[in-house]
């Protein structure tokens, strides 16, 4: 990925992103459902929707219990917003296809924030029942909200946003959090591939994978590394904030891609041409040429062929005239 010019600036919400500031009314009358709302980043990103104006909130998770408690929080803050609370396992197919075929219309954005980190440990020293289950809730859970959001989408013959909440172990090497990171990277790969459907006609969802920053969450205090923790810096506003952004038409040029709620995200729209046209923030291989390098070295390839047959045609010897 390239952030040669990108910079985690951000560690709370600001203005620009404040869904009562610069984004107020920028969910006015939309549907929102979020995975993984009864605690944490879920909470907080479900809290912004319903200050910026969301007129639906759905809130799905296993434990109902704190599904209870967040929508208590949010009614604290507004009155205006229906909230909806629906017990859902998202590593479950059965439960993911009720979710959405039980609603009346598809929601206009859907935040997948569900995921565990559960075998903290090297490789070789992990447990393999918990890395499949991590798996199951990581990587088979938000292709199941995916899949079947994009089919209700298209059904239904309208469009949606789909935000996925990716990390930065998706790209980068943090100890004892491989199963995490390389779960995560599938997300973004996923993301990358719904966006090309889109662009083809086969999906009517634009997507983004998005990083939350380092917050502090129920999932953090239980299950990471003490040296990890100390860098989780972040207020759960800034990735509540950053969705609500992610979600509006301003940022379509994000779709596809994996965007840090650590950036500043003004500063990304000043570099909306150069991020479109060079391909940015997606995942690639560092060091290979890619699509153009590759028809370069096709072309190079073919030339230096041509080059060394020239060479030895002109020095190859006169054939003989005998029998």
């Amino acid at each position: 990925m390239a952030f040669s010019f990108i910079k985690p600036t951000r560690h709370d919400v600001y203005p620009f992103i404040d869904p009562q500031d610069g984004l107020k009314g920028a969910a006015d009358g939309k549907t929102v459902l979020i995975t993984g709302a009864g605690s944490g980043i879920g909470r907080r990103i479900a809290q912004s929707f319903a200050l910026a104006g969301a007129s639906k909130l759905i809130l799905g998770a296993r434990r109902v219990e704190k599904l209870e408690e967040t929508r208590s929080i949010i009614l604290e803050s507004t009155t205006e917003c229906d909230i909806s609370i629906i017990r859902l396992d998202i590593a479950d197919e059965v439960s993911a296809k009720e979710l959405f075929a039980g609603l009346d219309s598809p929601p206009d954005v859907v935040v997948s924030n569900a995921a565990v980190a559960l075998a903290q440990a090297d490789i070789a020293a992990s447990d393999p029942a918990l890395v499949a289950q991590e798996i199951d809730i990581n990587v088979k859970g938000p292709y199941l909200i995916a899949r079947y959001y994009v089919e209700a989408v298209n059904a239904a013959e309208t469009t949606g946003c789909l935000i996925h909440v990716s990390s930065e172990s998706s790209w980068k090497f943090i100890p004892n959090c491989s199963t995490y990171g390389f779960s995560k990277i599938a997300g973004n790969l996923m993301i990358e591939y719904l966006q090309r459907e889109e662009e083809r006609g086969a999906a009517r969802v634009r997507c983004v994978a998005m990083h939350p920053g380092g917050v502090v969450t129920e999932l953090a205090g239980r299950e990471l590394p003490e040296q990890i923790k100390k860098l989780l810096i972040d207020q759960p506003a800034l990735p509540g904030g950053t969705a609500v952004y992610l979600s509006t038409e301003r940022a379509r040029f994000l779709s596809g891609r994996y965007v840090p709620a650590t950036a500043d995200m003004e500063e990304l729209e000043k570099e909306k041409g150069r991020i479109v046209r060079e391909d940015l923030l997606k995942t690639r291989v560092v060091g290979w040429f890619g699509s153009l390098g590759a028809l370069v070295m096709i072309i190079w390839t073919f030339l230096s062929f041509v080059s060394t047959a020239l060479k030895a045609h002109s020095v190859a010897p006169p054939r003989s005239c005998t029998a």
